[in-house]
């Protein structure tokens, strides 16, 4: 109902104008841009048609017209008004080329890609506030730990299976702190998807005041990233940690071209996306230290420094503790893991030195075979050129784990980039460095050197949601080099910032359409249309008030069956996993098992 609504409203406006234009109401003479347009009796035609086009999507939202009949109407409408305002350019009337130009001047590219990305953006936040139809891990144990946290939904009235309880006890849960939040203040699980858009936000706003690249190609150059794209509007935590380490990246690579001075306030930035980061996801806490290892000595060089710039041993020795005190809160959690559990990354399986710490779930190894058998480098290649990555079981080319298939098969996990556009990338990244090869040309090179080396090296790197981080950064630093070497660059006419930003804005609708723009428009599908259509009459109904039960084999959709979504209902439930009979009688004593 929103977008037919906003549709009719804008629909009203243009016509209410171009009706008061028209006449020749007096108050119009004082907005000369406006009033011209009086002159202009096929442009005004051409608006009013395009108003007719906009206000009849009400008419369709209501059914009163056939959808397929409505929709060839507002075409013809919408072609006509747009070739009625186009027309007078092709006349030579002298007045009309005039006025035009002063239309022209004003709805330049950069105007025109800049409202397209406030659209976009506007539509993901819908889907972010609204929906609720796409889960998978969000709706295993994201949104379940959320609740848990924020005290919405009681251990009495749900308790994890017994493998998530551990996770719960183990795992960061900053994002799920923050998920919670939202799920607090708005009192609908579906704001947990406000995290993801938030952080979507928070690194288009690093972008645009740290690395000085416009609001429209931060934005549309990130959105045509698949991964990115399908993340912003969903209760996962993969791109808000990535965008953590994105921030941590590109600070410190502003540090080293003295883009910006190590003072009090890029301290904190570094030290707030460090935390961020690590305390989101266990994968991210290995490239964190990598980072902070090459911000030390700046660090120690800063504060422990004279005003001669000598080094001086009790400043040198406060900096260094001063490290020593941020790292303990950027790296609580594993701190927290190894007091308690002995093992930093408790509940997952470690080894160290042929020792195994204590845990209570194994590290992913799913891996199919012709995968494992590739070199980890080629391994992340072609997940990332998405060489043979797209199966027709998926509804889409994408899907947010690149999944939709068992989970040892070949294609999981694989792709996720749009390899194209990598590809894309690539050769603007090296044409820049090639023909402007200063000092952030190198440092970016090397940046991107080391990331490419050390990336695949990472746990499970194939699956390209876990580490978007390289491709985020990869993509924000062509728009960085560009924007400012542009007046170095001999072809600056035809690279520029706009016309990049056409690129990226083509890759994104190429990705819209192919996923039936599932990703990126709203379809106003609450959460409790999603657990209507996939939660069980047939068990609720075996349920009775006031029992403990434990249900078996529900995965991912056990939370749904909890009571807390089936007022008034009220009964305890837990969760497990289907493994052996065995299992299931030991973690489930006690309680009437249900399968």
């Amino acid at each position: 109902m929103f977008i037919p609504l906003i549709s009719f409203v804008f629909g009203i406006i243009i016509l209410t104008t171009s009706s008061l234009v028209y006449v020749g109401v007096p108050a119009l003479k004082n907005i000369p841009f406006i009033f011209g347009l009086r002159e202009q009796k096929i442009t005004l035609l051409g608006l009013v048609l395009i108003s007719l086009a906009l206000m009849l999507g009400i008419v369709g939202y209501f059914g009163y017209i056939d959808g397929s009949l409505l929709r060839k109407i507002r075409a013809f409408l919408g072609i006509g008004g747009l070739l009625s305002i186009t027309f007078p350019i092709l006349q030579n009337n002298k007045n009309t080329n005039h006025f035009l130009s002063k239309i022209v001047s004003q709805l330049t590219l950069k105007i025109l890609l800049t409202v397209g990305s406030i659209t976009i953006l506007f539509s993901i936040f819908q889907i972010s506030f609204f929906d609720g139809n796409y889960g998978g891990d969000a709706y295993m144990y994201h949104l379940p730990f959320a609740a848990r946290i924020w005290g919405i939904i009681s251990p009495e009235q749900y308790t994890f299976e017994y493998n998530l309880e551990h996770r719960l006890k183990g795992f960061p849960l900053l994002a799920n702190f923050l998920q919670g939040l939202f799920w607090k203040i708005f009192q609908r699980p579906e704001a947990t998807n406000l995290l993801a858009f938030f952080s979507l936000i928070t690194i288009i706003s690093y972008l645009k005041f740290y690395l000085k690249i416009p609001f429209y190609l931060a934005t549309l150059s990130l959105l045509a990233v698949p991964m990115v794209h399908m993340h912003a509007a969903r209760s996962y935590i993969d791109l808000p940690g990535n965008v953590c380490v994105s921030i941590l990246i590109l600070t410190t690579y502003l540090l080293y071209v003295n883009k910006i001075s190590l003072n009090n306030k890029t301290f904190l930035l570094i030290i707030a996306s460090a935390a961020g980061a690590a305390h989101i996801k266990f994968q991210l806490i290995p490239v964190v230290c990598l980072i902070l290892l090459t911000v030390l000595p700046q660090v120690i060089l800063k504060y422990g420094q004279t005003e001669n710039e000598k080094i001086n041993s009790p400043r040198a020795i406060k900096s260094f503790l001063l490290c020593l005190l941020a790292s303990l809160l950027i790296f609580a959690t594993p701190i927290k893991n190894i007091i308690v559990y002995q093992n930093p990354f408790y509940p997952v399986k470690v080894e160290i030195a042929g020792i195994v710490l204590n845990h209570n779930e194994a590290a992913p190894n799913f891996m199919h075979e012709n995968i494992r058998k590739l070199p980890p480098h080629l391994r992340w290649g072609r997940s990332v050129l998405e060489i043979n990555a797209f199966d027709d079981r998926r509804p889409w080319p994408w899907t947010l784990a690149m999944d939709f298939i068992s989970w040892d098969e070949e294609r999981f996990g694989i792709g996720g980039y749009f390899g194209g556009y990598v590809l894309v990338n690539l050769c603007l990244f090296i044409y820049l460095c090639i023909r402007n090869f200063n000092a952030q040309a190198k440092v970016a090179m090397i940046l991107m050197l080391i990331m490419t080396a050390l990336t695949p090296l990472m746990p499970q790197a194939y699956e390209l949601r876990y580490y978007m981080y390289w491709m985020i950064v990869f993509v924000s630093l062509n728009c960085y080099l560009l924007c400012h070497n542009l007046d170095l660059l001999p072809d600056k006419r035809i690279l520029k910032p706009q016309y990049f930003a056409l690129v990226a804005a083509a890759f994104m609708f190429i990705f819209m359409e192919k996923t039936n723009y599932f990703f990126s428009k709203p379809s106003f599908s609450p959460l409790s249309d999603y657990i209507e259509s996939n939660v069980s009459q047939e068990v609720l109904a075996k349920i009775e008030d006031g029992e403990s039960v434990c249900l078996v084999g529900e995965g991912p959709h056990t939370f749904f069956y909890s009571s807390y979504f089936h007022p008034p209902r009220n009964y305890s439930l837990q969760g497990e996993f289907d493994i052996s009979p065995e299992y299931v009688a030991e973690k489930c004593q006690g309680r009437k098992i249900l399968k």
